[in-house]
């Protein structure tokens, strides 16, 4: 949807405009959604201050579930009765803190089973169902995302340090995969109204096959592993001797090949041409000081080889005649 901003009284001024095309123009202008913002976050602030007080009056999760619960009820009456859009900031923000309160009720109910896989199978199905039935493409994203940890993906973070880990990249590179060629292939066919939710959910899981990819490409995978390996070291690595091992060459090579082929058989400028391609120069980095290491002289032809490469994206991505809007 484009917008054009005019000076009505310039234009009359200048008179480019007669008074009454100025006023039947100023008919179609859209109402100043500032004061509308600034009332949605103060019933925002408002409603997470009666919540944090709450919990802190009866500390227990129950009081944390029933909040959540509201929360989702309060959504789901004010999408369902709010004119316009006066009030859809007020009710994503009650989508996302409810459905997120329910999701980590679940997760500290479950926190001392054994077997983690029971809750993270759950709170996937929560954002997925939260995610379709309001249409939010963030709550999307968080189901593509909780869908990795079922599949033995997350993040961790201590001083100083973020990491990254995929315990399962063959069974994550396939099913993210499947899961955005299915997604894409949804979206042409559905109602507009689903287009937003369906692409940036489909964004989410390229990304995730690209994590497959990086974290194959450096340690290789032991299919199920994530499931199936016990605790114990003893049993564990008898465990791995019968289990289906991938070298990571396999995954050096794959991941080169279906980046290359993404870049050109999409259009350029669109969302998989430019994040294919900057997925490959964070391959060719990893690749690069992964074998040669960080010395003085790799530093060099490291640095004169990104300056090259750098080059040939420009004229890739900025050659004239082409349309440089993409949806993909």
């Amino acid at each position: 949807m484009s917008r054009i901003t005019l000076d009505l009284d310039k234009l009359v001024a200048d008179g480019h405009l007669d008074h009454a095309e100025a006023e039947r123009l100023s008919g179609f202008a859209l109402p100043d959604q500032r004061n509308t913002l600034l009332i949605n976050l103060l019933l925002i602030f408002g409603a997470i201050s009666v919540a944090g007080g709450t919990i802190a009056l009866v500390p227990n999760a129950i009081t944390g579930l029933v909040l959540a619960i509201m929360s989702l009820i309060g959504a789901e009456i004010l999408r369902r009765s709010a004119k316009g859009h006066s009030l859809k900031t007020l009710s994503m923000a009650l989508v996302l803190m409810g459905t997120l309160g329910v999701a980590g009720w679940v997760g500290w109910e479950f926190q001392d089973v054994d077997d983690g896989t029971l809750p993270t199978v759950m709170i996937a199905v929560i954002m997925t169902a939260s995610a379709i039935w309001f249409r939010s493409a963030l709550l999307g994203a968080f189901a593509v995302l909780s869908l990795g940890a079922v599949l033995g993906s997350g993040t961790g973070y201590w001083h100083a340090s973020y990491a990254l880990f995929v315990e399962e990249p063959t069974i994550t590179i396939v099913a993210f995969g499947l899961l955005a060629a299915g997604l894409y292939k949804a979206r042409c066919v559905l109602a507009e109204t689903w287009q937003t939710l369906l692409t940036v959910s489909a964004r989410t899981a390229i990304f995730m096959m690209n994590f497959g990819f990086w974290v194959g490409s450096l340690w290789g995978d032991r299919m199920g592993e994530h499931w199936f390996a016990p605790d114990r070291w003893s049993e564990r690595s008898e465990w791995r001797d019968t289990a289906l091992t991938i070298p990571d060459y396999v995954f050096t090579i794959g991941w080169a090949g279906a980046l290359i082929a993404t870049i050109i058989m999409v259009r350029r400028n669109s969302f998989l041409s430019i994040t294919s391609i900057v997925f490959l120069a964070i391959h060719g980095y990893t690749q690069y000081f992964e074998y040669l290491g960080a010395k003085p002289e790799t530093l060099v032809i490291g640095g004169l080889v990104l300056v090259g490469l750098a080059v040939a994206a420009a004229r890739f991505l900025l050659r004239p005649g082409e349309d440089e809007a993409g949806n993909a």
